[in-house]
């Protein structure tokens, strides 16, 4: 970036009309990381065309960001927030397509910044609300451009990975027990070597998933075969992905997934059959069709109706000893009368998946006796959450945002000495100067972020009454709390021995 030689009062100096420049780049590609500079670099120039002062501290950027999910930007939630709060009254964008890809976002973004008096510009477009009047389809039209852009994209893509299928030609991951020649997946023996006996092992022998990985931790342990790549061991996952997986008998099935957008998120989901294209012979089989339908039509895969239980604590249990989510595994016996009787038990995922190789064995628990023992716990602890929550959030607020004012005002001598540096002293080169400036530049902005957080005023009375009602909701055991716990409790470590530490939202 260019940095004119100006005076140090000059350049710290805030203009009179507070603006901020959005920049987004949404990959780690040369060109977009280059785009970061360009964004920069035009639309400085229109600034100082315009008259305004240049200050890079007006730069927020979101790095990496997909351009069409909103809810992951934080730079432009921040930006959001200046508005709200008045404190911002004009942001420059390069381009709609770095505003957002997509229109409901766009037209949303610039709802939010108008509707609080914030005056948008995009340059290549050359929108400015300013001078636009409500009833012009200028901005509307190009944000449908740029929303169908990523998409015609996608489409060209998926044409281009279609036709590079119909060749055999292979794209993405290399499967366990492939390597690839040139643009064609030709057999690793080694590997294939493992995947002949998982189905085997799977087919002949009569052993089920979880047998089947603990026979392989064993060989593997031994020195036999070879683990997964990436992993030291085998998993119970690891052997289910692979007895599913069509690409051993020589079948390659494309566009069984796509991505959907839902609250302003995207989400994976997989399609159906009808929607998949089916490439036979796409490369050299290491098991036979026959092999592969035996061990996708078994009883135990097909017929056995599999049920997971109610789980309301979950991504709330941690394991004390590997860190991993608790799970609810369900066992059952048959009484004589042909009556079933179900237990659910706690157990490490890690442990579910992989054996003692990935954890151990916790002292049996079942899931209600923890869920009584987290009501129980909560209880107590409610006792002492609504006499002391309000003293504490506010204590825990004012700490925390003195600590981020004093790292703030550090960071902004930090600045004004690298300034004296560069311009009067001339200690440091120009390079030097734009390095350090850029990296001070960004922790500031992080800060401020960071202190808006903070700053938000919520009504203590209303989060009272609201604690107030989610703790009345602990007195009817037998409805479902999962919300209430989600509310309360940030996690809960529970150790092998079965001793349960709380990790409350609240202290």
């Amino acid at each position: 970036m260019h940095f004119r030689k100006e005076s140090v009062e000059e350049i710290i100096k805030y203009d009179d009309y507070p603006y901020k420049v959005y920049t987004r780049v949404s990959t780690d590609r040369d060109e977009q990381i280059s785009s970061k500079e360009n964004q920069i670099d035009v639309c400085r120039y229109w600034i100082e065309q315009h008259n305004y002062e240049w200050d890079d501290r007006s730069v927020l950027l979101d790095d990496g960001i997909s351009g069409t999910v909103l809810e992951d930007r934080a730079a432009m939630k921040y930006i959001f927030s200046l508005a709200e709060k008045k404190e911002i009254k004009m942001v420059i964008f390069k381009s709609i397509t770095r505003l957002a890809r997509d229109l409901k976002d766009a037209l949303y973004i610039r709802e939010v910044l108008v509707s609080n008096g914030v005056r948008v510009v995009t340059l290549e477009e050359d929108y400015d609300s300013l001078y636009e009047s409500k009833a012009s389809m200028k901005f509307e039209m190009s944000a449908l451009f740029a929303e169908q852009l990523p998409k015609s994209m996608s489409v060209n893509i998926s044409g281009v990975l279609a036709a590079k299928a119909r060749r055999g030609e292979h794209s993405g991951r290399v499967p366990y027990g492939y390597m690839k020649e040139g643009k064609y997946l030709v057999i690793n023996e080694n590997e294939a070597d493992v995947i002949r006996l998982i189905f085997h092992l799977y087919n002949n022998e009569g052993l089920g998933q979880k047998r089947v990985t603990y026979a392989l931790q064993e060989k593997c342990k031994a020195g036999e075969i070879p683990p997964p790549r990436k992993r030291s061991n085998w998993q119970l996952t690891t052997v289910q992905t692979i007895l599913r997986n069509p690409i051993y008998c020589g079948v390659h099935i494309a566009n069984r997934h796509t991505t959907i957008k839902v609250d302003g998120r995207k989400k994976f989901i997989r399609n159906p059959p009808e929607k998949w294209t089916v490439y036979e012979d796409f490369c050299p089989p290491i098991v036979s069709r026959e092999d592969w339908e035996k061990a996708n039509n078994k009883p135990t895969v097909n017929k056995k109706t599999k049920f997971t239980p109610w789980n309301e604590l979950r991504q709330l249990l941690i394991c004390g000893k590997c860190g991993s989510n608790m799970v609810i595994i369900q066992t059952s016996r048959a009484k004589q009368n042909g009556e079933k009787t179900y237990w659910k038990y706690v157990k490490c995922s890690n442990y579910r998946r992989a054996g003692q190789e990935g954890c151990v064995n916790h002292v049996p628990i079942t899931y209600e006796e923890v869920r009584d023992i987290v009501i129980e716990n909560l209880i107590e602890f409610s006792k002492d959450i609504s006499h002391d929550y309000k003293k504490n959030a506010l204590e825990q607020k004012e700490k925390q945002m003195k600590s981020v004012k004093v790292e703030l005002k550090s960071l902004e001598t930090q600045n004004k000495r690298l300034l004296e540096l560069y311009l009067e002293d001339q200690i440091i080169s120009k390079a030097e100067f734009q390095t350090k400036r850029n990296e001070i530049q960004s922790n500031i902005i992080k800060l401020e972020q960071s202190l808006f957080s903070l700053q938000q005023v919520h009504d203590e009375k209303s989060s009272m009454m609201e604690m107030q009602a989610v703790l009345r909701e602990l007195e009817d055991k037998e409805k479902d709390l999962k919300h209430v716990f989600d509310k309360l409790i940030d996690h809960i470590v529970i150790h092998p021995n079965g001793k349960m530490i709380f990790h409350y939202r609240f202290k």
